[in-house]
């Protein structure tokens, strides 16, 4: 059976970015498209727009703590708990440190000197 494309565009008003899903048959093109579609998806910009780096909002930091469940220890934040946190130039598994541990991770955009000033000899 061949798979079928569901695609649902950003309910933000002059966004185009689109999201794209495999449906199995035909009940399960419905459903994703009345769980997402007329509007009600929207892309990581319009989601969570404080995470988008930009050149008004260059820098963010974000943390995660080591916590303790019954099955093992995780990195824990209210939106969900996972052993391994990962990312550009590092891996860090839950289980080799202790329970309150912290791990912050910070994303900073800098960017190159303005060409203009580069040009004319001021950097």
């Amino acid at each position: 059976m061949s798979k079928s494309i569901v695609r649902v565009t950003c309910g933000h008003p002059g966004c185009n970015e689109f999201a794209r899903y495999e449906a199995d048959n035909r009940k399960h093109s419905i459903d994703l498209y009345v769980r997402y579609g007329n509007g009600k998806w929207k892309c990581v910009r319009h989601s969570q727009p404080d995470e988008v780096l930009s050149s008004d909002n260059c820098k963010t930091v974000d943390e995660v703590k080591v916590i303790k469940h019954s099955q093992g220890l995780y990195w824990g934040k209210e939106k969900g708990f996972s052993g391994f946190a990962h990312g550009p130039g590092f891996k860090a598994f839950a289980k080799d440190f202790p329970p309150g541990t912290i791990l912050r991770v910070t994303a900073e955009i800098i960017a190159p000197p303005h060409r203009h000033a580069q040009e004319s000899g001021h950097e």
